[in-house]
């Protein structure tokens, strides 16, 4: 058994059937791995009057029926006021290995006249069994290819500079042990997953894996796993709700060059309804 990473999108927890159900989601989610790293979008709190009427605490509510051996990241995307009464809808990351540490990145909207909220990343480093292991999920913009874009870049720009970071980490210096300025554990083994909102041939998915310059390489882990074996679809494929074009493909895993040896399968569960997306999963070889 390797270290096992799933991606979902959970449209706050809510089925094809229209029923609202975390508890229903997670034993969808273990019945393919029980995994070592969770990561979900479109988490929510404060939005009851969503379709179906997700919880209060979303974040509180996957804590809890996780347990303790669970540590649960929450970023939020959106938070909104409204007096007394507060909305966040965002992402999610619960992990059962190690934490080193969490940064929480909102990504770029460019002004432009479709409708849009806003996107975020989150960026975990946690200790896998061969290492350490950046964690990155994220859902983009739906609308706006233009955003998806400029989300795309930034989520590149994120990746570099962590590379950077492991490739001359800081120094204490003067600075005491037990104080902020102690130096993080970094790497260049990073994951970046989520809802890309963009089908396979797109261009902000063709842009996610250009190349750089020094800095190691981001590639589609299904591609490394499956050649050329096209990824089976992700959305729209129980879901019909308003939706009349086909099935696609638009959550993505992408790896550093330093993981590609370590890609064990990448799968994704296509009979699930439990979500209008479907999830997928890639394991890594610890060895």
């Amino acid at each position: 058994m390797g270290t096992i990473i799933l991606t979902w999108n959970i449209q706050w927890g809510r089925g094809a059937d229209g029923h609202v159900s975390i508890a229903r989601q997670l034993p969808q989610a273990r019945e393919m791995a029980e995994f070592d790293v969770l990561c979900l979008q479109e988490v929510t709190s404060g939005f009851g009057d969503l379709p179906g009427g997700p919880g209060s605490d979303q974040w509180t509510e996957l804590a809890d029926a996780l347990g303790p051996e669970y540590t649960v990241i929450e970023g939020f995307a959106l938070e909104r006021h409204n007096g007394m009464h507060v909305q966040r809808f965002g992402n999610a990351i619960a992990t059962r290995l190690p934490v080193h540490h969490i940064r929480r990145h909102a990504l770029p909207c460019p002004a432009d006249v479709t409708p849009y909220m806003p996107r975020m990343a989150i960026e975990a480093t946690v200790q896998a069994p061969f290492g350490a292991l950046r964690i990155i999920t994220t859902h983009l913009e739906y609308y706006s290819e233009r955003q998806r874009v400029a989300q795309i870049d930034a989520l590149r720009a994120i990746h570099v500079e962590g590379c950077a970071r492991a490739d001359h980490p800081s120094v204490l210096g003067t600075e005491p042990e037990a104080g902020p300025f102690r130096p993080l554990a970094q790497t260049a083994a990073t994951i970046i997953c989520g809802d890309f909102n963009c089908k396979p041939d797109s261009t902000p998915k063709r842009l996610a894996t250009v190349p750089f310059s020094q800095e190691p390489a981001l590639h589609d882990a299904w591609e490394i796993a499956h050649g050329t074996t096209p990824q089976p679809p992700t959305f729209g494929v129980h879901d019909r709700t308003g939706w009349t074009e086909p099935a696609y493909a638009c959550d993505f895993m992408l790896i550093s060059d330093p993981l590609k040896p370590r890609v064990l399968r990448t799968e994704v569960n296509s009979t699930t309804q439990a979500s209008d997306h479907q999830p997928m999963l890639l394991e890594l070889r610890n060895d």
